[in-house]
């Protein structure tokens, strides 16, 4: 759906919006959060070509975030991290050391971690689509993530996604310093909404080609 040019430069963009979220992150995290460059990709979920094989998360355990936004761009934005992952992320934004992660990564999810992870989201998943929303030049409504612990096995993936069409897959692995911590984040967007998209990429390579 995209082509080479498109992609790179929705890349570009796309490392800005996240790399605005890390900041954001590392505050709350009280430490340097680095990112891996991105990885951007469009996926129609009903061509069932495109999607089979397809490994749209890492499958077991994970914690999925969710939210809905609107108005002229909408859609819904998810975050999900592997459990063990996630745990590891909350206890950073906790002030657990590292050297205490041994211990605490074999406790379960508590009620005030999902407190945390939700903050977590919020930020994260206001940040992107907030800029997303800059990028096309128009208003957008936030819901409140909803955050939930789900076991998903590979051939679930689809299944869980299904109510989405377009999927704007950004691919990324936060780091805080020793320890690596690898989510995903998914903007799924309708099809009026995919292409304010596209038409802004081309506008914007329309003018760099002038």
């Amino acid at each position: 759906m995209l082509d080479d040019m498109q992609k790179d430069l929705l890349k570009e963009y796309v490392n800005v919006f996240i790399g605005q979220a890390a900041n954001m992150l590392s505050e709350m995290a009280n430490q340097r959060v680095l990112l891996s460059v991105p990885e951007v990709e469009v996926i129609n979920m009903a061509d069932e070509v495109e999607t089979a094989g397809k490994t749209f998360f890492k499958h077991g355990h994970i914690v999925s975030s969710s939210m809905r936004f609107g108005q002229d761009f909408s859609g819904r934005a998810h975050l999900i991290f592997p459990a063990n992952k996630a745990k590891l992320l909350v206890d950073a934004c906790m002030g657990l050391h590292f050297e205490d992660f041994g211990t605490e990564l074999t406790k379960e999810l508590a009620d005030t971690d999902f407190d945390v992870l939700k903050e977590i989201s919020n930020v994260i998943l206001n940040s992107v689509v907030g800029e997303f929303s800059n990028l096309v030049g128009t208003r957008v409504d936030f819901g409140i993530p909803d955050v939930e612990l789900v076991f998903v096995s590979e051939d679930e993936q689809k299944l869980y996604l299904k109510n989405d069409v377009y999927m704007l897959m950004l691919y990324t692995s936060f780091k805080l310093e020793e320890a690596e911590i690898d989510g995903v984040v998914i903007i799924a967007l309708g099809l009026h909404s995919l292409n304010m998209v596209v038409e802004k990429i081309d506008k914007i390579i329309g003018e760099m080609n002038e």
